[in-house]
């Protein structure tokens, strides 16, 4: 039986390739796809373009709101529900390969319980000639380097419909502030790490595009460049403790003693000396940034986990 699949994507003014990112999408080969689109409030001829594929695809009503990238997208899971055998991610610049989601649909066939898809991506220019692969290594999912780093990119991500139903329970959603600061791709991994299983392909699918306005995506910043962003603005500070203290609230009854021990430590260590003192004492499970043990040491002594 040919798989149902469920693509969010969430647009703003991405008019340049956006025709082409959902022309590849809607060529899946060997599986059934429903696009779903948000646009968060464009300013360019995003929603014009969008109108021309009203036919083939399913347009959310944004409620003339802009909500940020990570609460769009979030947005989106709630609205399409848990209908669909899998569900996944979509940037409005890449390309997918034909059978990007054939071969995430096989990886998770069979496996019981929430699982989640992640694979490598193709790093390419604007003319779409390959660079690199982006990651030349098996990259790490366990739910601490998602808490300190997380590396699953969510346009590789594909889910199935008992992780979807976790993660648009109620009770389960993140608060909008904690997505302004860590994203809809970073919560979603971390759930699939606490309560299921990640399977990382070191295989590329996608052709994930670089142009003046998304490098963000693969540029590496220094450690000074970070600190100095997270100095100038207070919203950008302390994202390892506030998705700790979201994942130990929204998830009490899904994690296991030993992560909700030391999610613990990274929600409270602000608060509670004792705990502070232990994170000082166990620096290692910060580690996952590049980022030395003094700098680290500094860090947790200025609350700025």
């Amino acid at each position: 039986m040919v798989k149902r699949i469920a693509v969010a994507m969430s647009t703003y003014n991405g008019e340049k390739y956006l025709t082409e990112q959902i022309e590849s999408v809607l060529s899946q080969s060997n599986v059934d796809i429903t696009l779903f689109i948000r646009d968060d409030m464009s300013s360019d001829k995003t929603k014009i373009l969008l109108e021309t594929f009203r036919n083939k695809v399913t347009i959310i009503d944004n409620q003339k709101t802009n909500l940020g990238v990570g609460n769009s997208f979030m947005d989106l899971l709630y609205a399409i529900g848990s209908d669909f055998d899998y569900y996944a991610f979509c940037d409005q610049d890449d390309v997918w390969l034909s059978n990007k989601v054939e071969s995430a649909v096989e990886v998770l066939t069979g496996l019981s319980g929430p699982q989640l898809y992640c694979s490598n991506q193709t790093v390419v220019n604007e003319q779409l000639k390959p660079i690199r692969t982006r990651h030349n290594y098996k990259i790490n999912t366990s739910y601490l380097q998602i808490v300190n780093n997380n590396k699953i990119t969510g346009c590789t991500m594909l889910w199935n419909q008992e992780l979807q139903k976790i993660l648009i329970e109620p009770s389960h959603r993140p608060k909008k502030e904690l997505l302004q600061n860590r994203i809809h791709d970073v919560w979603v991994s971390l759930v699939a790490s606490l309560v299921g299983q990640i399977h990382y392909d070191t295989n590329s699918y996608i052709l994930y595009r670089q142009h003046e306005n998304n490098v963000v995506g693969v540029k590496k910043v220094t450690l000074l460049e970070n600190w100095k962003k997270k100095l100038n603005n207070k919203s950008k500070r302390n994202g390892r403790s506030m998705i700790a203290k979201e994942a130990l609230e929204k998830l009490p009854n899904l994690i296991s003693d030993s992560e909700n021990k030391k999610l613990t430590l990274f929600a409270t260590y602000r608060i509670n000396i004792k705990n502070k003192i232990h994170l000082l004492q166990n620096l290692k499970l910060l580690n996952g940034t590049g980022e030395s043990q003094i700098a680290l040491l500094i860090k947790v002594l200025f609350n700025l986990i």
